[in-house]
């Protein structure tokens, strides 16, 4: 209930991103001061603002996190972050075998339903003994 009293507080766009940031599709850029309070010759900061770039799928910022790591690409700042995507000849530098999926691989597999090999290797046997006693039978 506190949850869903606090995601119905927050303004549209903060509340996509704290679904995207739930489903693991945003990289934190960092924390700037968006509010300062101006007392004479002293600045009070009054709010921090985090700042993420968010993906349209998990795959795509493991891309973002290690490629840009490979090909010297920066995120830019916290008040000014570079959320674009590669060029053609940037996603070409990028070294996929040094690309860490495990974490892509893992949600994957989470979600594969493999059948009861056992319970089915059972039936193919009863029915080809049967198969076999009808054939002797004749």
């Amino acid at each position: 209930v506190m949850i869903l009293q606090d995601l119905l507080s927050c303004e549209q766009p903060e509340q996509i991103l704290a679904m995207r940031r739930d489903q693991n599709l945003c990289h934190e850029i960092g924390t700037y001061c968006s509010s300062e309070l101006k007392l004479l010759f002293i600045k009070i900061c009054i709010e921090h603002t985090k700042t993420f770039c968010c993906f349209n799928s998990r795959l795509a910022r493991i891309l973002n996190e290690q490629g840009r790591g490979q090909i010297g690409k920066s995120w830019g700042g916290a008040e000014s972050p570079n959320c674009s995507g590669f060029t053609q000849a940037e996603f070409a530098a990028i070294d996929f075998s040094r690309v860490d999926l495990s974490e892509f691989t893992a949600e994957i597999m989470a979600n594969i339903r493999m059948p009861n090999l056992g319970n089915t290797s059972q039936q193919v046997q009863t029915s080809v003994q049967q198969k076999v006693q009808n054939y002797y039978q004749r």
